[in-house]
């Protein structure tokens, strides 16, 4: 049944996360925006503290400047004339823009006040003991007129006797307008940033998404995760380097070919610490490619590769890829292996396929009789030659070879014979095993050449005799073919062959590597087949 509930705004966000440019400009803007409403809230209350201090001083100053006056302290001593005290103390009170200015007697009963209704009352807020008792300060205090920052200033008569008080005072009310004129501006100069900020972010979130190749987030970790499950399942060693040889990766397999510890992988280390013979040379021209070095390394054969890495162009430090060259060496035997069975069914396929032909144009004919004679013939010699192998070579792999050798040379017309004295038994070395089946095949494959080239003079035969001792596996390819000349060593070079084309020239020359490297030797001499006779020893 079809769902059809549609997704929850929340889901859409779940199943598609924000790109990482939105996040970083979100990111950016919402820290701005933050950074910007503290800094307005720190420079709305400095300012508020600033005017506050600002406005008590001169409240404190006008304070002093009328405690000082003479006619102040007349009126003080002798109160019975006001009016003329009140209308200067109101035009002190205009031309300094204070909200009020009062004028009290030693007991706090106000003798000058802005409202004539409140003349001779006592002065209210609680704020001015201090002052009769000699002190100058400001204080906030609400009093009759509202809340409001005072001056506070002691009057002193000419006997110096604190006769009085004078409180010039500022309505926070009036205050307040002044505060949110500055407010306004810091809200557009906060805006301002705001909008900094958001061109800021896009160009810092398209600088990063460039940086790393438009990658998101999860596929940053799911290429991360990727990389290194495929570093450390590769049969190679990896070694990434930065220009100066510093190590930024290196796989669990590089480990184990230079016979260190696994815990390297997650230790600064230097080229040197892992290659401290070939460091200086690996780290030099690190612009050029180098592919099939070969170098000795923690007691064996390496054949190491070096890569230069970029990053946008730019030189960014090298890659090496590194396997022990025994590997390499048993992947090109099993090759050769592979290919000699290949050859064995190829050949097989072209012989039956032929008989095929010839048995169907037979029974076409109606000659079923030679058909089934053909058949049988086939069949027996098949059978016997199978026969005779397995009879006289026990090895599996050996046999294969040689049938698959046998029909190859009916193919070309060259009659292979296995020596009838022959007999192997199973070898066991793998090692061993692997070579042979090198030698063994180049041999025959050389010999059956030889033989085609004099076919024109005689007829073209191989033999093949195989056999051992308690300590050496012995074996003679002789063929009809021309001899292999006086010089017998140029024979043995990659360069040398008697035949055209761009595979020639290297069975010999692999006879010999794999003779080397399994201890065994090689004779040449001549055949009564009127060719050459190679024979090859190789210790068990």
């Amino acid at each position: 049944m079809k769902n059809t509930n549609p997704l929850s705004p929340l889901q859409h966000m779940v199943k598609k996360p924000k790109r990482l440019e939105t996040r970083l400009i979100i990111w950016v803007t919402g820290l701005c925006v933050l950074q910007a409403l503290l800094f307005g809230a720190l420079v709305y209350q400095l300012t508020a503290q600033s005017l506050h201090s600002h406005i008590g001083d001169k409240a404190l100053a006008v304070a002093s400047s009328i405690a000082s006056r003479v006619d102040v302290i007349k009126a003080l001593q002798n109160p019975k004339d006001l009016l003329a005290i009140n209308e200067e103390v109101e035009e002190i009170r205009q031309l300094t823009g204070a909200d009020f200015i009062v004028i009290g007697d030693e007991n706090a009963l106000r003798i000058v006040h802005p409202d004539e209704k409140k003349i001779g009352k006592r002065m209210v807020g609680g704020d001015s003991q201090a002052a009769l008792k000699g002190e100058r300060y400001i204080s906030l205090a609400r009093g009759s007129l509202g809340e409001s920052i005072r001056g506070k200033v002691p009057v002193y008569s000419n006997n110096n006797q604190i006769i009085g008080l004078v409180s010039v005072g500022f309505l926070v009310q009036s205050i307040d307008p002044l505060i949110r004129s500055r407010s306004i501006e810091i809200l557009i100069w906060g805006l301002v940033v705001v909008g900094l900020s958001i061109v800021v972010a896009i160009y810092i979130g398209q600088r990063v998404r460039n940086a790393i190749f438009g990658l998101q987030p999860d596929e940053i970790a799911r290429l991360f995760s990727e990389q290194n499950a495929i570093l450390n399942t590769v049969r190679n060693g990896i070694i990434a380097l930065d220009p100066e040889g510093n190590v930024r990766k290196l796989n669990q397999r590089a480990c184990e070919i230079l016979d260190k510890p696994l815990a390297y992988t997650h230790q600064p280390l230097t080229l040197a610490d892992l290659l401290p013979e070939h460091a200086e040379f690996l780290l030099r021209n690190q612009s050029r490619e180098i592919v099939g070095f070969e170098l000795f390394a923690a007691d064996k054969r390496i054949i190491l590769s070096r890569f230069a890495l970029q990053v946008q162009g730019q030189a960014d430090g090298i890659l090496l890829s590194m396997r022990p060259s025994d590997e390499l060496e048993y992947l090109s035997q099993q090759l050769t292996k592979v290919q000699a069975f290949a050859e064995l069914l190829r050949v097989q396929t072209h012989d039956y396929s032929n008989k095929l032909n010839l048995i169907g144009a037979l029974v076409q004919m109606g000659k079923n009789e030679q058909a089934i004679e053909i058949i049988g013939q086939e069949s027996q010699g098949s059978q016997a030659q199978i026969h005779n192998l397995l009879e006289r070579i026990q090895d599996p792999v050996l046999a294969g070879l040689l049938v698959g050798k046998y029909h190859k040379a009916r193919e070309l017309n060259v009659v292979l014979t296995l020596n009838p004295d022959s007999l192997l038994g199973e070898i066991t070395r793998k090692d061993i095993l692997e070579r042979v089946v090198s030698i063994l095949g180049n041999l025959i494959d050389n010999a059956i050449d030889a033989a085609i080239r004099a076919s024109d003079t005689r007829a073209a035969k191989v033999r093949v005799t195989v056999d051992e001792t308690s300590k050496t596996l012995l074996f003679d390819v002789e063929d009809s073919g021309f001899g292999l000349g006086p010089d017998h060593n140029v024979i043995f070079t990659p360069q040398y062959s008697s035949k055209s084309g761009a595979e020639h020239g290297i069975g010999l020359y692999l006879v010999k590597t794999n003779l080397d490297s399994c201890g065994g030797s090689l004779e040449i001499g001549e055949s009564d087949l009127l060719g050459a006779r190679l024979s090859v020893y190789i210790p068990k």
